[in-house]
């Protein structure tokens, strides 16, 4: 019966993506639902625990786990689970909403939300085996990966750490210009601290075992479904392996788990899978502050000056759209050497061109001697090369000329560091900002004594470093690469942009709490503290292990989150939509 159900749903699901599609179905956000269609929602899923759905979805999520993780099918993947999870919920319940959690309005404290309340999905586990005891999952007895109860263990005891805020979804998606850069900056970035803050069964592979799975992962899906709708022309199309490792990648692709589905019958689910996302306001909210903080940065600019926006580009997209936010350089372009030629002002067209960049590089190549201010240069070269313009040969040649760079001043600091107190503060300079990692490994062998390599003479020495640090596999190498991907996803010197804002006024703050449909507070009489985006905190190495991610690439994109943080709560009267949302809550009956 099992194996007839399995086969009558996955027909269902490709039958619905090869067809046509001329009323797609709205998935809300769940506390937009009404009282009766959130019961109507929960008993349908309680079912699908009775008729052993639920544990077909989640056998098949761990049986496919190497493969949907880590790899450029995860946002793919995922869209089609949860449009599978939502045609079980129809057979049981035809027409029975499929809602989404967006938990970045409960960014600020997530255990505040109402979800976990009794009228939603129930909140922590108790006891030993940390089991979950109210709500509709209450004394839930589960079979994959083996029996035992719903649980459910928040990761700092009786609350949750902080989740990425609204702001900082809309500038990933303003600044990711391929689905790869998206995809990843999702998987390494904002989707893991929603499973580890839950924690219990939703840190395992067998994570479908709880409702919230999917809530959280329609809310993922969203995110994929309003950058596509950024760039509708195009981008419902896109599907690359950009920041992953893989091999390349086809639209024809299978998708792991799903014999008859192809990655391409996922791509518009407006056709093939049928549906689209209400809006909970935090993006719409997130933009309109952005726009604020644009105008500002516009009029620093000087009179009848837009503000100057570049994001990291790509090859297939080249241009910068105007109100992002992002980072202006104040200065020109700079080689480890000297100053860039000139290449006219920064325009929506491109920071530089990459002729230009090229020819610069070129000019720099080979003058390896470290210093403080060489180390500077090359950080902001390393910026300017990010968002390089113009045609595909002069893009790889400039990129190319800075990895020689990069590693010609990598090598010349190592090997400078041999000697006792010599070159350490050359790498921090350098590799601070960039990456604590390598800066560590550096630190390390300026502290080494010779004495600890009995046998092996200094050229031994040198000879190991330069085949396992700085050959083409070696840890340098992979790095550089991480770095490179991690501009691609979230804008560079956000944060010290955002530091230059001069204050958002009374008529933008109230516009947000319109967007959210919430009432208004007095915030003077909200502790300063309160007012403050929290701190997403970094997510244990197990966890990029288990899920094949980049741990580097995860921890540069948290330092990059740490900055923009710190940027939006040094411009005064700043308020978050999470933070806004959290405060309704909190003080919205007191003020």
């Amino acid at each position: 019966m099992a194996k007839y159900t399995l086969l009558l749903t996955m027909l269902g699901i490709a039958a619905l993506a090869s067809g046509q599609c001329t009323n797609p179905v709205n998935r809300p956000e769940i506390r937009s639902m009404s009282p009766q269609d959130r019961s109507r929602f929960f008993a349908a899923v309680d079912k699908l625990r009775h008729n052993g759905e639920l544990d077909r979805l989640s056998k098949l999520h761990v049986d496919n786990a190497d493969t949907i993780h880590g790899h450029p099918v995860f946002l793919a993947f995922h869209r089609v689970f949860v449009s599978d999870f939502a045609a079980a919920l129809n057979k049981v319940d035809p027409g029975v909403p499929v809602p989404y959690w967006d938990w970045s309005l409960d960014a600020t404290n997530p255990a505040a939300s109402e979800l976990f309340t009794s009228d939603y999905l129930g909140g922590n586990g108790v006891g030993k085996d940390n089991c979950v005891a109210d709500g509709p999952c209450a004394d839930w007895k589960m079979d994959i990966d083996s029996p035992h109860c719903l649980a459910r263990k928040f990761n700092q005891g009786d609350s949750i750490a902080p989740f990425w805020p609204p702001e900082a979804l809309f500038s990933m998606q303003k600044t990711c210009n391929q689905y790869g850069a998206l995809s990843s900056g999702i998987e390494n970035g904002c989707h893991g601290a929603v499973h580890l803050g839950i924690s219990g069964d939703m840190s395992t592979m067998f994570a479908p075992n709880d409702p919230f799975f999917f809530l959280h992962h329609g809310m993922v899906d969203k995110l994929w479904y309003d950058w596509q709708l950024m760039e509708p022309d195009t981008r419902f199309s896109l599907y690359d392996n950009v920041n992953y490792n893989d091999p390349p990648v086809s639209p024809d692709d299978t998708i792991p788990g799903y014999p008859n589905m192809r990655v391409k019958d996922s791509l518009d689910p407006r056709n093939g899978l049928c549906y689209t996302y209400g809006s909970s306001g935090s993006n719409e909210a997130a933009k309109r502050l952005m726009q604020e903080v644009d105008r500002q940065s516009g009029m620093k600019n000087g009179p009848g000056k837009s503000p100057t926006v570049p994001s990291p580009q790509s090859a297939s997209a080249m241009s910068t759209p105007a109100d992002a936010a992002g980072l202006a350089p104040s200065a020109g372009p700079t080689s480890p050497v000297g100053p860039m030629p000139p290449v006219g002002p920064m325009s929506t067209a491109g920071p530089m061109s990459s002729a230009a960049a090229s020819s610069a590089l070129n000019t720099a190549a080979g003058n390896n001697m470290p210093s403080a201010d060489s180390a500077a240069k090359l950080d902001e070269l390393t910026s300017q090369v990010s968002r390089l313009s113009g045609n595909s040969n002069d893009k790889a040649s400039a990129s190319a000329a800075l990895h020689d760079q990069q590693v010609n001043f990598l090598q010349s600091v190592l090997l400078n560091s041999m000697t006792p107190n010599h070159g350490l503060d050359i790498a921090s300079a350098f590799l601070n900002r960039q990456n604590r990692f390598l800066k560590r490994q550096l630190n390390a062998l300026v502290r080494r004594e010779q004495a600890e390599t009995p046998g092996l003479a200094l050229d031994d020495i040198l000879s190991g470093l330069a085949s396992g640090l700085l050959g083409k596999d070696g840890v340098v190498g992979h790095l550089l690469q991480g770095l490179g991907h991690v501009v691609e996803v979230l804008p560079q010197g956000l944060g010290e942009t955002l530091k230059a804002v001069g204050g958002i006024a009374e008529d933008v703050t109230n516009d947000v709490f319109k967007i959210l449909n919430l009432p208004k507070i007095d915030l003077a009489k909200v502790p300063e503290e309160e007012r403050h985006i929290p701190y997403v905190t970094t997510l244990p190495e197990w966890w990029y292990k288990n899920n094949n991610l980049n741990a580097t690439y995860a921890q540069q994109l948290h330092s990059q989150i740490h900055d923009m943080i710190d940027g939006y709560n040094s411009i005064p009267g700043y308020i978050s939509p999470a933070t806004a949302h959290y405060l309704a809550k909190k003080y919205g009956n007191h003020s």
